[in-house]
């Protein structure tokens, strides 16, 4: 399918979705009314749609027909030259995947037969051959070999090593991951990539279904022989087999400007190593909706949840590179994937925190914490003498706005205490999002106190100069103190957010 067919059955998908089911039909029947094949393509589209969403397949497995092989015909059980055919064991890059044995070598292959849509031009045919010769010169533990490029009669396929193992898509559906998994997993991955890019070769339909792990725990990225080419000379130009905005990838891991149809680097790479690496952490995908276009739409235009707010066990150090590896404009991204790796080695050499000892900074933050908690409760008593004493709505106006300002300020302020002991990697975090509330509650705190000294200095000056001495006291510690212990106590422990 060229560009310009996609974009229009795209464009009447989009309109069709719109409009109800009673009105659908006849919408379609005007607007493909000199192009009957057209109206089938939007139905095959919308008829997906409702019962199993493409946003999680290519385009040549949502709509087959369309990328279906010259003859149509299984190949199970045949020969091809020296290859024999035992199995269907996917729907690949463009075309068919099959299992096989090569009888010149004793050995067990994949062969990728490619769907006639793609290899009927000349010019493309060539593209493919270099492009599958480019890939074939990879050479690295983390990918999957390509062998050789075959033809024949027409029929162009791929010949690449067998991977028995996995998918990172069922070994998700099996469990929660423990976090040391995934970070190994990423970091092999990484390096594949890596290597790959390093020889100007860009994958294009990363996800979970190309990449498997096998019983020794080694992971490999599949369906790198169809990857584009990059120039030496520019990560955005060279030879390219399909033309600017042809999609042949998988929408829902799928990078901006794949979606938009622009020209692409190994920037696109990185952005879909992030949605998996988000998926594999958090359980879930990091754009997904109910329905395919709104999820197209958040990965253009929406960015993904804190990582951190749906799985708080993963540490903020890898939030951080999964957020950059989904910046929408590829300049914010990693510039290449061997800065990724880079990153991914160091966070795996780091120690983990917890098992970090408590600095004297740290210990000195947490007892200000704890006793300013406990000593806020206990102002609360001669508040409520001042209460008493002053009767009436005068008061209740002194005493409540105190008893609000330690209800807030120091049941915050143990929280932080209790998290500081028991989830330090947490702290950070919860730290800024009361920040506001502790602030404004100290305030609130310190007028109250100072209100009521003036207010009752002739009737109980001992009560009245506590209650001063207390708000002075208050105003130091929390705006002049307490800001360079938090610096201190934060930054030796690593916990800066």
């Amino acid at each position: 399918m060229n560009p310009e067919r996609w974009q229009q059955v795209k464009d009447l998908f989009e309109a069709a979705m719109g409009k109800d089911a009673v009105h659908r039909a006849a919408f379609l029947e005007e607007a493909c009314s000199s192009d009957p094949t057209l109206r089938i393509e939007v139905e095959a589209l919308l008829k997906s749609h409702d019962t199993d969403s493409f946003l999680e397949k290519p385009a040549y497995e949502a709509v087959p027909h369309l990328f279906e092989s010259r003859s149509g015909e299984s190949l199970i059980g045949k020969r091809l030259g020296p290859y024999e055919i035992a199995d269907k064991i996917g729907q690949g890059g463009m075309g068919i995947i099959y299992l096989a044995r090569d009888t010149r070598l004793d050995r067990t292959v994949a062969i990728k037969m490619l769907a006639p849509k793609y290899t009927g031009d000349p010019q493309q045919r060539e593209r493919l051959k270099r492009e599958a010769r480019a890939a074939a010169r990879l050479s690295d533990p983390g990918i999957a070999t390509v062998y050789s490029f075959e033809e024949f009669d027409d029929d162009l396929c791929i010949v690449s090593e067998y991977i028995p193992g996995r998918t990172l898509h069922q070994i998700m559906a099996g469990g929660e991951l423990s976090f040391s998994w995934i970070l190994d997993v990423a970091t092999q991955i990484a390096r594949a990539l890596s290597a790959a890019h390093e020889h100007g070769i860009v994958h294009r339909d990363l996800k979970p279904e190309n990449v498997v792990q096998t019983e020794s725990g080694a992971v490999k990225i599949l369906d790198f022989g169809l990857a584009r080419i990059e120039s030496r000379e520019s990560s955005v130009s060279g030879p390219r087999l399909t033309h600017a905005g042809m999609f042949l990838g998988t929408p829902a891991y799928a990078s901006p400007e794949q979606l938009l149809g622009h020209e692409v680097d190994r920037r696109t790479d990185i952005f879909s190593f992030g949605i998996m690496l988000y998926e594999l952490a958090a359980r879930q995908h990091p754009f997904a909706t109910t329905d395919c276009m709104s999820t197209m739409a958040r990965i253009l235009e929406s960015e993904a949840q804190d990582l951190r707010l749906v799985n708080p066990a993963i540490p903020r150090e890898f939030d951080r590179i999964v957020r950059r590896c989904l910046k929408k404009r590829p300049a914010d991204r990693y510039e290449s994937s061997r800065d990724l790796l880079a990153d991914l080695q160091r966070f795996s050499n780091v120690p983990a925190r917890a098992a970090r000892p408590t600095s004297a900074a740290l210990g000195w933050w947490q007892f200000h914490q704890a006793c300013a908690g406990f000593g806020y409760y206990g102002m609360l008593y001669p508040m409520w003498r001042v209460k008493e004493w002053l009767g009436g709505n005068e008061g209740s106006l002194f005493f409540f706005p105190a008893l609000i300002a330690v209800g807030v300020a120091a049941n915050l302020r143990l929280h932080l205490w209790f998290t500081s002991g028991f989830y330090r990697s947490e702290l950070p975090d919860q730290r800024r999002k009361v920040a506001r509330w502790i602030r404004g509650a100290d305030i609130l705190f310190v007028l109250t106190l100072a209100a009521c000294a003036i207010r009752i200095h002739t009737l109980h000056a001992i009560i009245a100069t506590l209650l001063m001495s207390v708000a002075v006291g208050s105003l130091m510690a929390f705006w002049l103190i307490e800001p360079t212990t938090a610096k201190a106590a934060f930054e030796k422990n690593d916990l800066v957010p």
